[in-house]
């Protein structure tokens, strides 16, 4: 998008998106004002390319985190280390992802990706090697692991920041909502699909998949056609560049009203740390309760996806923020409360819906209120306050249940979000966003 007021200007419509596809058809597209389908984005070839290879890099991506509770199993006995073993992946993001978003900022975007994607074959595969040929140690692992989550983490905010570049304004929305979807889906069959791998071909062909799958958005950023304009640079250095990114992020009402929001919802998610407990020790099940509890959110990511890909209005989105945030929070008390194996998986299933509408719905909304110049720094931060979080609140969590219990830490967490959703709409942060958004 042009550049907007760092001091929280709005931003207008990108100058370059008519010429961001050499696609005929996506061409007249861009030049043609009208209300977006519901598949809109998916007449552009350069979206489809991406949002395909993003869909095989997440299945490849669950493929790994099959693998690790596996091999970390094998390693040690310690549930503390095995729970390491699979936070490792999010704790670069908590560090890397604003330094991230300021080179996506700084670079081209599609190189970020491209290059991005290809060095992060490496860590997954070293990994299958050596377990392969039996030379892996937990250390090893976690470190391994842990460098492949900082790719992740430096890919990530120029993931988003370039697809503005492959649809016309009118299909953002859709677009960032069909790309989640399609990646949010593989949950519903990547762990089962994973398992068979394994069972298969044993637990280093789980990490090979991985690796391999980054190939797919690598190959897709090869293909596409679109080739954004060269940003001048601005004579700052890295951090100078870094603060400037966060004080724009702070000044810009629209852009921090919705980071503080995400964040402190992404803080109290504290239910999939807490999931094994629940099922053995609350619901009395097995590894297959376990197995079902841990899939019932990508159901709702489903039906999540289904639905905010027919969103056409801003009134319409901010439905979804507020309504999706309110149904992460009643879903949560429900988790909590109950004692049913059913009533909490189909709670858990109203959580993915909640969570999907509500977060596609908060990066529409900071994509498009973000000036291009800024936007890779933003998305960095909205990276570090969701998938930062993760490590956090996994470690919170195991310390408010040892004192207060699973079911009254997750029950307590779902009050926390309602009561964040009550504050931030009576503080006027909804019309704030709507006038930002407009």
């Amino acid at each position: 998008m042009a550049a907007g007021d760092p001091a929280g200007g709005r931003a207008t419509a990108p100058a370059h998106d008519e010429a961001a596809t050499a696609d005929g058809a996506a061409s007249d597209g861009l030049r043609t004002q009208r209300r977006p389908a519901a598949l809109g984005a998916l007449r552009y070839r350069d979206f489809r390319l991406i949002a395909i290879g993003n869909a095989v890099s997440q299945l490849g991506f669950w493929a790994q985190y099959v693998a690790v509770g596996w091999a970390a199993s094998t390693l040690t006995t310690s549930k503390f280390l095995i729970a390491l073993s699979f936070s490792a992946q999010f704790w670069p993001s908590l560090v890397l992802s604003p330094i991230a978003g300021m080179l996506a900022d700084r670079y081209d975007r599609r190189r970020l990706v491209l290059f991005g994607n290809l060095a992060m074959v490496i860590p997954p595969v070293t990994i299958g090697l050596l377990i392969q040929h039996h030379r892996i140690t937990l250390a090893s692992l976690i470190v391994l692991v842990m460098v492949g989550g900082a790719g992740q983490a430096f890919t990530q905010p120029a993931t988003v920041a370039f697809l503005p570049a492959l649809v016309p304004p009118s299909d953002l929305h859709t677009a960032i909502a069909l790309n989640a979807g399609l990646t949010s889906s593989t949950r519903v069959v990547g762990p089962s699909l994973a398992g068979l791998v394994i069972a298969a071909w044993g637990v280093g062909w789980g990490f090979h998949i991985n690796g391999i799958s980054f190939l797919a958005v690598a190959l897709a950023c090869v293909l596409v056609r679109v080739r954004p304009p060269a940003r001048p640079r601005s004579g700052n250095g890295l951090v100078a560049e870094l603060r400037i990114g966060i004080a724009y992020a702070r000044s810009h009402p629209v852009v921090a009203r919705l980071i503080i929001l995400v964040a402190i919802q992404s803080f109290f998610f504290m239910q999939a740390a807490l999931m094994p407990v629940i099922a053995r020790q609350v619901l009395h099940g097995g590894v297959s309760t376990y197995g079902l509890l841990s899939s019932a959110p990508g159901v709702g990511f489903v039906v999540g996806a289904v639905l905010s890909a027919t969103l056409r209005s801003p009134r319409q989105r901010r439905i979804a923020l507020i309504g999706g945030s309110c149904a992460i929070g009643v879903a949560l008390l429900v988790v909590g409360a109950s004692r049913s194996v059913p009533v909490t998986a189909c709670a858990l299933g109203v959580f993915g819906l909640g969570f999907f509408s509500m977060n596609t719905t908060a990066t529409t909304m900071l994509v498009a209120a973000s000036a291009d110049e800024y936007r890779g720094r933003v998305m960095g931060l909205f990276t570090m306050f969701t998938a930062g979080a993760i490590p956090i609140n996994s470690v919170v969590a195991g310390g408010a249940a040892s004192v207060l219990g699973a079911p009254l830490t997750v029950g307590l967490c779902g009050g926390a979000i309602l009561a964040s959703v009550a504050v931030f709409c009576g503080s006027g942060a909804l019309a704030t966003i709507r006038r930002g958004t407009a």
